[in-house]
């Protein structure tokens, strides 16, 4: 059947499409679509407001503002590290490396906001500074892709927006998709997948940096996308682990037990991807249940995992990469 060429689709569809391919094929990974209806319900009792707060983030001009924020986006990840880098010494801010990385860009940019052009030459050892980590393997092995993530967001700015952040947003021309879009195309951003010869995204950090710049101009007085409703799941280790306990996600036993071993689940393995699409498809049946947004049900999500500690007694899964 022919596609109505009236008919326009965006990344937005690309990803939803991903998903609901990846749950319906999965071996690893099963949606327990009997308890939705109530999981939904259940949801539906809390409202966690969604804040760019300014205790953990920079607020600052404009140009310096979207600086940080895309700074900041490109090097949030590092969750499986977690545990290595607290053996090799680096201080966590709250227990967090996300607000240990916020919190100290914040200080840096404090002093002196960092410009593309900062960005596109930067070191492994300017990144150790700015964050406070220690010499050590571990910690510089990911200071060193922290600054190829920040080199090649410095570069881009450069050579396609005339060195300037605000140019870059203005090029979107009020759309979230056209930013995921252009970060999609860096390679740390770059967060799409092979699953049984169908290559499935997930972008989960370039849609927090669509997000993220919303959030963050909201404060300045402007509105930045049109189509913020259209975000999915910020697909990464944290929902999944909420919905794999609460019983609406059912993982294989030799997957589960993998994960309480704290064994890694490798980036694009077949256990990672249904893990991720499985996880975001549940969101967005939830989503539809509700009327919600995908993020809301996400942030509702989160809160559950970071504001209940029983959730700590079941791991999530550990993957080392660069997506989340």
């Amino acid at each position: 059947m022919k596609q109505n060429p009236s008919i326009q689709t965006d990344i937005f569809d690309d990803l939803r499409a991903g998903f609901a391919h990846v749950a319906a094929q999965a071996r690893h990974v099963h949606i327990r679509r009997d308890r939705l209806d109530d999981y939904a319900a259940l949801l539906q009792e809390r409202h966690p407001s969604s804040v760019f707060d300014t205790y953990h983030h920079y607020i600052g001009k404009p140009e310096d503002t979207a600086a940080y924020v895309l700074a900041l986006d490109a090097i949030n990840y590092g969750s499986g590290y977690k545990p290595v880098l607290v053996a090799e010494g680096w201080p966590l801010i709250e227990g967090s490396i996300y607000y240990s990385v916020a919190t100290r860009l914040k200080r840096a940019f404090e002093r002196k906001p960092l410009t593309a052009a900062d960005l596109a030459t930067i070191s492994a050892e300017r990144v150790r500074d700015i964050l406070g980590m220690p010499v050590a393997p571990r910690s510089m092995r990911l200071c060193t892709l922290f600054a190829e993530g920040l080199r090649d967001l410095g570069c881009m700015v450069m050579q396609n927006h005339q060195g300037s952040f605000l140019e870059f947003i203005a090029f979107a021309r009020g759309s979230a998709a056209a930013v995921v879009e252009r970060l999609a195309q860096l390679p740390q951003f770059r967060d799409v997948h092979d699953y049984r010869g169908v290559p499935v995204a997930f972008y989960k950090r370039a849609q927090i940096a669509a997000a993220d710049l919303h959030l963050s101009f909201n404060r300045l007085g402007r509105n930045l996308f049109h189509d913020m409703h259209r975000l999915t799941m910020f697909a990464d280790n944290g929902v999944p682990q909420v919905l794999e306990a609460d019983g609406v996600l059912e993982y294989a036993p030799e997957l589960k037990a993998r994960i309480l071993k704290g064994e890694e689940i490798a980036s694009g393995s077949e256990e990672e991807i249904e893990i991720r699409g499985c996880g975001a498809q549940v969101v967005e049946e939830i989503a539809r249940r509700t009327g919600k947004t995908a993020v809301q049900i996400d942030h509702a999500l989160w809160h559950r995992h970071a504001d209940v500690p029983a959730y700590k007694s079941r791991p999530s899964h550990k993957t080392l990469c660069v997506f989340y």
